[in-house]
């Protein structure tokens, strides 16, 4: 099984560094990251679309199928890390949403600490392992999945790891392996084992 993570395209948010929810739609330069990245994978035998629900990566893998023309298939799995409600809309830099994220660390190895209506650690690994689990069950050899930075890099942990991955991991993970908007990163299942082949590849972007 060959499976193509892909991070959806840019918003205005992403441009801004911006915590962003389910409804931020693409930027004009998010749909043009689309249509590129369309035109790529009508090369690839994609068998079937696997895509988070939230607008951003939904409008990214419509845009990819009016190409290739295969079904999509919305889950709730691929969709981002759930952010405290405080901190949406809110830039990154922001002294109230770092001391908020400061907190939320500081309980990292906590799974039952909450601030407010986030998703943990914990919670946020046990659903996107949910999805590789529902990979198994798929007869489909080339699949493309569509969601964002969080998923693509708790998936590959759990991969590379296993299940005892923890927010340490995905902290170091996340500040050393970058993901550019509509990058590709291609895992490949060979004998009952993942295997990562490339990582974050935009090359269709020049």
């Amino acid at each position: 099984m060959k499976l193509y993570l892909v991070r959806h395209g840019q918003t205005e948010h992403n441009a801004s560094s911006l915590h962003q929810d389910e409804k931020v739609e693409l930027s004009k330069q998010g749909k043009k990251q689309a249509i590129i990245l369309a035109k790529r994978f009508s090369k690839i035998p994609i068998e079937l679309i696997y895509s988070s629900p939230m607008n951003r990566a939904r409008k990214t893998a419509e845009v990819i199928n009016k190409k290739i023309k295969k079904e999509i298939i919305y889950s709730d799995f691929l969709k981002e890390w759930k952010n405290p409600s405080e901190v949406i809309d809110k830039s990154i830099d922001d002294p109230e949403v770092k001391k908020i994220h400061e907190l939320t660390y500081k309980h990292r190895d906590d799974p039952f600490w909450h601030y407010s209506d986030e998703e943990n650690f914990f919670e946020f690994k046990k659903r996107v392992f949910k999805f590789i689990n529902l990979l198994s069950k798929t007869k489909k050899e080339n699949i493309l999945a569509v969601t964002h930075g969080g998923p693509i890099r708790v998936m590959i942990l759990l991969m590379m790891l296993g299940d005892n991955i923890n927010g340490d991991d995905f902290r170091k993970f996340k500040s050393t392996f970058r993901l550019d908007n509509t990058g590709i990163t291609l895992c490949k299942k060979e004998n009952g084992y993942w295997v990562i082949q490339t990582f974050n590849d935009h090359s269709h972007l020049g």
